[in-house]
Order: C-alpha cells, then structure tokens, then sequence
C-alpha cells in the first residue's frame, strides 16, 4: 500500500484528478482521505502528520500544533526542574551530615562525591532558561526537517530496506524514511550560530524532532489501519 501519509498531498491544491480510477478500478477519493485522517487520534501526531504532508489544512490548526508542543515540553522541563532540585537537596544535605561530628568519615566524602556527581548530571540534562523564546522556532525548523526532502540515506527515503527476501523496517529512521539537516542549517533556522546551537541547543532540538517524528510514525499506522478498513 503506498504511504498513507502521502495520499493527504492529494487534499492540496492541485490541478490532476485523483478520483478517476485506473481499469475500472476506483481510487480513493478525498472524501476517503479526510475520513480517513478523522480517525487518527487527536494529538500531536495528527498535527504534525498533517503540517508535513498536508500544509494547506493543517495551517489552519497550527495553534493547536503549537499547544501540543508546548504541553510536552513543559511536563519534560517540569521534570528536569524537580532531578535538579532533588539532586541540590540531597548535596546540601549530604556536606551538612558530614559536618556534624566534626570528623568527616570516608563514607561521607563519598555520599558528598557521589552527590556532587548526580548535581552535575542533573544540571546538564537540563534545557536552556531561553527555551520559550525560541521553543516556536524550533518548533518549526524540526516540521521543515521532517517535510524536507531529507532522506534517510539507508532506505533512500522508502522506510524499509530489503534484504534476501525479506523487508524490514529502516532502524536507522525508524520506517519515516527522512533523513538530517545539516547543524549548521538548523542553526540559521532557529536564529543562533552554529557553535551556540551545538553547545547550547543540540540536546533539546534532537528531544523535540525525535518526539515529533514518533507521533507522526504513530499517526501513520492510525491513518493506514483506517484506510485498509
């Protein structure tokens, strides 16, 4: 079956009929399609399946796109906040115990060293204080990746590779067929400079395009067991 994602091109504006069948045999028409597309599961997924492959409609519902993301990044952020705090908790208190007796015991510069550890790993899985200024940018720069002609060079874009007789599911691009942008490119599209982008923002980039990429995955298999009903 072809990729049902591609079947939502047909809902733009073209100038070729795709309802008019071959031998006999009809296509799926629009109205097929968008039924279709109502069965896949509100969410994330649907929207940016629809703002890759189906622009012109999903401009209209790019708000709710935008909330989607909004929500998912602030419960991941929420959530480095409160490792960061814990692991700050439990270093003061592990420098506080080992100055109660005076003497600091071999266990406690460790309980202090493993402490310290933990904050430092703490800290950097943390995102940058910037991320809502530029969570829109990045929001849009990871779409652009994900509708650009970035294939995937394992599969040449297919989602499958084929080995003997056997075809399998791409794992270098986990069956979406799409491929990378450059470093440098995102960087230009989010606004900041090459280096800053790789110090600064690679980290939650990649969370946020690899979070995307698996929602729209999903929203194809929805939209494809659709179809074949």
């Amino acid at each position: 079956m072809t990729d049902p994602r591609r079947l939502l091109a047909r809902l733009n504006p073209a100038t070729a009929r795709y309802d008019a069948g071959l031998g006999g045999i009809p296509s799926l028409t629009a109205q097929d399609i968008a039924a279709a597309i109502a069965f896949v599961p509100a969410g994330l997924g649907r929207e940016v399946m629809c703002a890759v492959w189906w622009p012109d409609g999903a401009v209209l519902t790019r708000r709710v796109l935008h909330g989607h993301v909004a929500r998912i990044v602030q419960e991941r952020w929420r959530k480095q906040q409160r490792d960061l705090a814990d692991a700050r908790i439990e270093l003061g208190m592990a420098h506080a115990i080992a100055g109660w007796h005076g003497r600091t015991t071999d266990e406690q510069r460790r309980n202090i060293r493993r402490a310290e550890i933990d904050y430092e790993a703490a800290k950097t899985r943390c995102w940058p204080d910037a991320l809502p200024s530029r969570l829109k940018k990045l929001t849009e720069t990871a779409l652009i990746e994900l509708a650009g002609d970035y294939r995937c060079r394992r599969c040449d874009g297919r989602g499958h590779v084929i080995t003997g007789n056997l075809v399998a599911l791409c794992e270098t691009c986990s069956g979406s067929g799409a491929g990378k942008m450059s470093d440098c490119e995102r960087a230009l599209l989010i606004g900041v400079n090459e280096s800053t982008f790789r110090r600064v923002w690679t980290g939650v980039y990649q969370w946020l395009l690899t979070t995307m990429a698996d929602a729209e995955l999903q929203a194809r298999e929805d939209m494809a067991g659709a179809l074949s009903e």
